[in-house]
Order: C-alpha cells, then structure tokens, then sequence
C-alpha cells in the first residue's frame, strides 16, 4: 500500500544517527534507509481510512480521499481531526484551491499541534498566501518560519526577497537574496533565485551588476530557456546602457546557439537589433522558426553574394525548405549545389550532411540504386560524418528489401568496421544473420546472431539477436506482482559488486542540509520543490552505488516512484549479471492494481503498459510536456478529449490527466486501440501511439511484410523509431525484472 510521507513513520534526525553509527556499512542484514522526520502528525489516526484516503489520492482519486479526511475531521478524536486537516490543506493547495487551503490550515494551526507540526504549517501558509497575492500574510507566515530555523529557510527567503521587492525594498531583497545564494542549493533553484537577483540590481538602479548576472546566467543558467532568456536581457540591458558592442555579443550567441527561441524572433523584428544582425544568422533564426518562404529569401541572398563557404551552407539550407514543400527535384538540385560547393572549399562535415539528405530524398523518391550509391559515398568522401555508420545501413537495408541478400550482407560488415558502439554492432550482425537467412546459410545466420546476442548491454538488436535464437515465444505473464523488493539480497549483491557501504558517508550524505531541505519540503506539501531537491542530490550522490541506493530506497518508501527509478538507474543496469531484485528498482511495477486493470481490459501485458510509461513520464505522474501532454502515459488533450469521449466521460478536463487512474485508463485505452487496428502488432501499435495511426499504415505498407524489424527499419521518424525501440527494450527488462525470462530477451513474431 501506498503511504503518505506525511504520517510520521520516520524516525526523528537524532535517532537517525544513532542507527547508523550503531549498524554500521559492513553488517549483511538489510538496513532500511531512514531518513529525517518531516515533523508532520503522528498521533494514531484510523489506519483503515487514513491509509485508504492517501492511497486514494496517491492513485488520482481526489475526492474519494478528500470525502474520507473530511470525515476523519467532522467525526474523528482530535488527533484525527488534526490529521485530516493537515492533509486536506496540503491537497487543497497541490490542487491549486488556494483559498480553502488558508482557511483549513489555519483551522490546522489552532489545533494542539506540535512544534514541528506548526514548523511546517507556516512553511505551507506563507507559500499558500505568496502564491495567492496576499503579501501581509505570506510574510507574516515566512518570517516565522525563517524564526524557526527550518531546513528550508532558503526557499522562504527567497520569498521574502521578492516580497521585498514588490513593496520597493530593492536593497533589502538584493541582500536576501546573495546571503541564500551562498548556500548550495539546485541549479535550477540557484537560477532563478540568480535571474531575480539580477531584476531586483536592475530596478534599484544597479545596471553594471544587472548586466554581469544576466551574462552570466547566459552560459551557466540549469536551462536552455533560462540561457537564452538572460542572453536577451542582457542585450536589452547593455544597448539602454549604451554599450552596443556589448549588446551584440550577446545578441549574437543567442541567434547562433538559440535560434528556436522566441527571442530570437522578436529580435529579427526589433528597429535596435535588425540593422545589425548579419545574413546568416537571420536566415538561421528564420530557418530554424519554420519562415519558410523569408529564409528561402535569406539563403538565396547568401548564394548570390557569391561566398563558397557560407554558399554550401545555404544551398544545403534551400535543399531542406524544397523538402518541405514537397519540390524533392529542387531539393536534389540544391543538396548537389552544396556538395559541390563544400567540396571545393574542402568542407567535409557540410558534404556529409548534405548527401545524407539526398540520399533520403532518393530513397523516398523509390530511386534505390541512387540512394545506395549516394549512403555508400558518406563512407567514401566524408567518414568522420556523424551519418556514416547510419548511411551504410541504410544502404544494406535498401539491398536486403530488393532481396540482395548477397549485397546486403557485404555492406553490413563493412559497417561493423566503422560501427564504435554495441548497439551499432548489435545491429549490424542482427541483419547480416537476416541476410544470411535469405541466402539459406543457416550456418552464417545463427553465427551473426549469437555475436549479436553476446554483446553486455540490453540494446534492442541484442535483445532481437536472443529472442531470434529462443526456442518460445515471448511471455506476457499475468498480473504484476506487489511483493517488496528483498533488500537484504540487493544489499549482498552492492556488496559483492561495489565493496562495503562507507558508514561515515552515509551518515554525512542523509544528515546533509540538502536531504534535510528535501525531507521538510515534502513534509510540508511542497512536492515540486522537494522533488528538485531530490534530483539535485541524484546528481551529488552520482557515481556512488551505496548512496544512489539509500537515496532511492527512501524515495520509494515516500511514495516519490520517478526519482525512485533514477536514481536506481543511475547504479544498475539490466545485465545478465544484476539480480532481477535489483533490476526492478530501477524499473518498477508502480500503481499495480490499475496497471493490471487496465492492461486486461484493453488485452495486452501489463508490462508493455509499464514499459511504455517508463519512456513516457519515468513514472512522474506530474509530467507535462512543451507540446502539453501529460501524465503517466503524456496523452496530448486532443487525443485525450476524444478518448474521454470513446469512454463515456463527459465531465472530464485535461488537467485529469495527472491523475495516476486517469492517465493510465486513456493511455491503456488508446495503446488497445492501435493494438487492435494493426493487427495484434505491437511494434506498429507503439508507432502508433508516438507517431500516429495514420503513419503507423504507411510504414506498414512501406515495410511489406509481417516481418517487425523490417517494418521497424521502415519508420522514416527518427524519434518514433527510437520511441518503438526504447519500449520494447523496456519490455524486455521489465519480464527479466519479474521473473518472467531468464535473461532481457525479446522474441517478436
């Protein structure tokens, strides 16, 4: 069952210490991972509907959970009424019903309520009332908290500061600000706290230090967006200044490295900034935004201008614009100009690319012994391309769907010579066997396989290379299982693998201020804030198996299921030499009884479902994406509205999609559906749900047979292509995690 990190399970931070000190790293008997208590209420509550409301929630069934903490408070002793107030504030406010969290958490706060407890209910109410405009309370309730000295006094500083600065004490918030900044904190939450810290220097008058900030965040802000956003208003910054120069340093790398940015845009349009962006950067920034017909015109006037190095560049760009306005001639007019440009200012990487995009052209055009000539020639006449391993693929798949076997097959060993990585060479002699097959060297073929299927990682070809050489069909297994993981085998496997836990590190890593922090934020309901913390200290613990570990054993205990996942990741691979124990903390069977629900109703493997999410959301069930999918299963809202329809669900909103039950229903739903539409075929269903099921038909019609790894090579979307693979290599880990195969295998067909 799933349980809320509010109950105070935990044992206070002293205690924490002591059970370190005491067991020690070198014991073999399995040791939970403690981490310090988040003071919320501990008092006995009923556990059969308190423990039934917080799995409600957890599971996205909002008003079931609220119906029940409603009851305890109306109906339950004082410590449940607490309980239920403290939790219900918290959701109100994760709900963004800001209003009737202030009112419960003040009905909280004239509870009997323990110091801790009022510790973390000041946090939650100063948040509450700064995220509501009510800036008397929210600093009545900040400052209070920053008296406390709690853990997270950094983040109510930051508040304040910016209180400061709405109420004109620009002085008072820039001071705020550097003191927190002092602390180590996230990168993220170090930019913005910095991108403030630069407003607050620019609306006190202080120009000079504005301006070194926003240069600064121009190269080291957490985001591309923040990057980009500070190189803009330090242009905009510098130029009221007067210093022009200045100005377009900055302009510069944003145009160059940013193009896609709306900034960038804006800039092309801006009377102080157009006269003095050059030619190839507009036309990039135009390019790149997809004004198709004024970058045409841009790189037209490059060409004309008659430079052969920015030329081959531009005849490469007009190649593109042609291709997407379907004029494929006018595009092998203009990939042949840039070859032909680039070649003779000796231009290697632009020759590369542009014959790597004929040869596209060719290949759509049905123009094959072209295209192979064309992939073939990236090889020849620009081998450090980061397309050639890719283009001699190509070329070889060309042959085998001519039935070349022959052909095919020489042209992949010569690409297992320029092949570097594993999966390249997994490919490679997966479909020097499939050619073999075709040439009926049945000997060869089982040869290439097993070459294949030897290679360490769980890479998709290697994974087909063991299914091709397995003597069943794939198992889909039934229900998913709900056992604990056994922590005292995946602690004997750390041990035999990395060595003893160091004591002492552990002991500083869960007594770090960072952990603390994370600990309190959740405690107080902040949960995005936590969760940043917690993949700050990811990325602090990275390269240390033993921390890595206690970090995601107490995720997991808390109910934080993605951060769980990564930071397992980040120490276990799906080898054949990792217990399945092990394995499954990194790919975990999350919310099981609505997986399971949904995957039979829609008739497919439950585990195909959590593959699927895994590539999808890694299990954050928050998760919105810029093209605003979201959820468990990233269902974008055209999609899901009309799958609410399908269902019969007339009152539902999009923002039901980050309800674990909602998400995983629509995303079961639509996966079911293309399951059924193609035939039973999975690869071409997960193409489906990446890429349409309408390109799903043509890549089936472009593949021409049943054969999946044919209709795989067919897709012609490289990020669909990759999406089908990544799924099933998931699948394929997650059967091996849960006992289903004795090794990561993936038989299809």
């Amino acid at each position: 069952m799933t349980k809320s990190f509010s109950c105070g399970r935990l044992v206070a931070s002293t205690l924490l210490v002591i059970a370190i000190c005491a067991c020690g790293g070198n014991s073999p008997k399995s040791t939970p991972t403690r981490i310090p208590s988040s003071g919320a209420p501990s008092d006995s509550a009923p556990a059969e509907d308190l423990e039934r409301a917080a799995q409600l929630y957890d599971e996205g069934a909002v008003e079931e959970a609220t119906a029940i903490y409603n009851r305890a408070i109306q109906q339950g002793n004082e410590a449940q009424r607490r309980q239920g107030l403290w939790a219900l504030a918290k959701i109100q406010y994760q709900q963004g019903d800001n209003t009737a969290a202030e009112s419960t958490i003040d009905s909280y706060l004239t509870s009997n309520v323990t110091p801790a407890e009022e510790r973390l209910a000041l946090l939650l109410k100063g948040t509450i009332h700064y995220a509501s405009g009510d800036d008397g309370e929210a600093e009545q309730a900040l400052n209070s908290y920053v008296g406390t000295g709690g853990p997270a006094t950094a983040y109510a500083e930051l508040r304040l500061a910016d209180l400061s600065a709405r109420h004109d004490q620009k002085d008072q918030a820039i001071e705020t600000t550097t003191e927190v900044l002092r602390e180590p904190l996230p990168a993220s939450v170090a930019s913005n706290a910095r991108l403030s810290l630069a407003r607050y220097y620019k609306d006190a008058g202080d120009s000079a230090s504005a301006l070194q900030t926003y240069e600064l965040l121009g190269s080291e802000a957490a985001t591309r967006n923040d990057r980009a956003e500070a190189l803009w208003l330090a242009a905009n910054l510098a130029w009221d200044s007067g210093d022009e120069s200045r100005a377009l340093a900055s302009l510069q790398t944003l145009l160059a490295v940013y193009p896609g940015h709306e900034r960038a845009a804006e800039a092309l349009d801006d009377p102080r900034f157009a006269p003095n962006i050059v030619i190839g950067s507009r036309a990039l920034v135009l390019f790149t935004q997809r004004s198709n017909v004024d970058a045409e015109s841009a790189y037209r006037a490059i060409v004309d201008a008659g430079d052969p190095a920015p030329a081959a560049d531009a005849h490469y760009h007009l190649g593109i614009l042609a291709e997407r306005a379907s004029n494929y001639d006018q595009a092998l007019a203009e990939y042949d100009a840039s070859i032909a440009t680039a070649s003779g200012s000796q231009q290697t990487a632009t020759i590369g690319q542009a014959l790597w995009d004929k040869a596209t052209v060719l290949e759509l055009l049905g123009r094959t012994d072209e295209a192979v000539g064309t992939y073939n020639a990236i090889a020849d006449t620009a081998p450090s391309s980061e397309h050639t391993s890719e283009a001699v693929f190509r070329a070889g798949m060309l042959r085998y769907k001519q039935g070349r076997g022959a052909d095919a097959r020489a042209i992949w060993s010569r690409q297992r010579s320029l092949a570097s990585e594993e999966a390249e060479q997994a490919r490679a002699y997966f479909w020097s066997a499939k050619a073999a097959r075709m040439l009926g060297d049945q000997a060869s073929a089982g040869q290439d396989l097993s070459t294949a299927a030897t290679l360490s990682g769980v890479d998709y070809y290697t994974l087909r290379a063991r299914g091709e050489l397995a003597s069943s069909d794939l198992p889909t297994g039934g229900a998913l299982p709900s056992a604990a993981p056994d922590w005292t085998l995946i602690e004997e496997w750390l041990r035999a693998t990395v060595g003893a836990e160091d004591p002492s590190a552990r002991t500083t890593f869960l007594t770090s201020p960072a952990l603390q922090r994370a600990v309190e934020l959740l405690g107080a309901g902040l949960r995005a804030d936590a969760e940043t913390e917690f993949e700050q200290l990811i990325e602090d613990a990275a390269g240390n198996s033993w921390l890595l570990y206690r970090l995601s054993r107490a995720a997991s205990d808390e109910g934080l299921r993605s951060i769980a996942a990564r930071a397992a990741a980040r120490f276990i691979t799906a080898s054949n030499g990792t217990p399945p124990q092990a394995i499954a903390l990194a790919y975990p069977a999350v919310y099981p009884e609505i997986v399971n629900e949904q995957a039979t109703q829609n008739k497919f493997s439950p585990f195909l479902l959590l593959a699927l999410v895994r590539q999808e959301s890694f299990y954050d069930a928050r998760a919105v994406s810029p093209a605003n999918a979201s959820g468990l299963t990233q269902v974008i809202p055209e999609t899901a509205q009309a799958i609410a329809e399908a269902l019969g669900e007339k009152d539902f909103r999009i923002s039901d999609l980050l309800r674990p039950k909602v998400s995983l229903r629509f995303g079961a739903h639509y996966l079911g559906e293309q399951v059924q539409m193609l035939g039973g075929n999975i690869p071409a269903a997960l193409a489906a749900y990446n890429g349409g099921p309408g390109n799903a038909t043509r890549w089936q019609e472009a593949a021409a047979t049943a054969d999946p790894d044919v209709f795989l090579e067919s897709i012609d979307f490289s990020e669909t292509r990759s999406y089908v693979e990544l799924v099933l290599e998931n699948y394929a880990v997650y059967l091996y995690a849960y006992g289903l195969t004795s090794q990561p295998i993936l038989p299809l067909g």
